[in-house]
């Protein structure tokens, strides 16, 4: 289970008075998540963008999550690697916005940034299992919120796929965004008791220990 944490970054230009519903529901809609995550003792994956890492990171990394990079400002076609780097160098992975892989997120450049895997969309990365390929490991996200958003898709029906989807695959990782959680968050309690019960959830980075651990055998 994943979180992408990006405010309202990601609808500046495509719909401004959400960004700034974003801005200012985001933060509060964290720490419940949060709260309720250390409730039910569950460890997530959080993808930030790198320029709320410092506002964010010691208050999600207290609870033991993951953290990764989310690009550096949501923007896909400015250079955000090394942005990211300088914030860090020792964070192990990276989330494309929109899962759109752009050229600089080729595995070259992924390596030589330091960083160990790369999690996009399953239809992005044409895979359905975490993979291995040039040292860096390819997560598939199978499914995320934004059909509640953009579809004004009832929860509910959200919630019985999201399910299905998990039911009918032995991996599945997904995403959760901060900007639509009043979507979503009300229900995140018993969601969270529901997917406890359908498999072993975790952490992005120790599916990619997993990986990197089982290509040396």
């Amino acid at each position: 289970m994943c979180h992408d944490i990006e405010r309202g970054l990601g609808h500046i230009e495509t719909d401004p008075n959400f960004a700034e519903l974003a801005n200012n529901t985001a933060p509060t809609s964290l720490e419940e998540m949060l709260i309720i995550e250390k409730e039910l003792n569950v460890k997530a994956t959080y993808n930030v963008t790198g320029c709320l890492f410092s506002e964010v990171r010691e208050r999600i990394e207290k609870d033991g999550h993951c953290i990764a990079f989310h690009s550096y400002d949501h923007n896909i076609f400015m250079d955000q690697l090394s942005k990211c780097r300088r914030i860090d160098y020792r964070v192990k992975g990276y989330r494309p916005p929109q899962s759109k892989i752009t050229p600089e997120l080729n595995d070259k450049n992924l390596c030589y940034r330091n960083f160990e895997w790369l999690a996009s969309s399953a239809r992005s990365l044409g895979i359905k299992f975490p993979k291995m390929e040039n040292r860096i490991v390819k997560l598939p996200i199978l499914f995320d919120d934004f059909d509640l958003y953009k579809s004004r898709m009832k929860y509910q029906e959200w919630e019985q796929k999201a399910i299905e989807s998990i039911q009918q695959n032995n991996f599945a990782a997904f995403c959760l965004h901060d900007c639509y959680a009043p979507y979503w968050l009300p229900h995140y309690r018993e969601f969270l008791k529901q997917i406890r019960g359908l498999g072993k959830l975790k952490t992005l980075n120790e599916v990619v220990n997993e990986v990197i651990l089982g290509s040396c055998r």
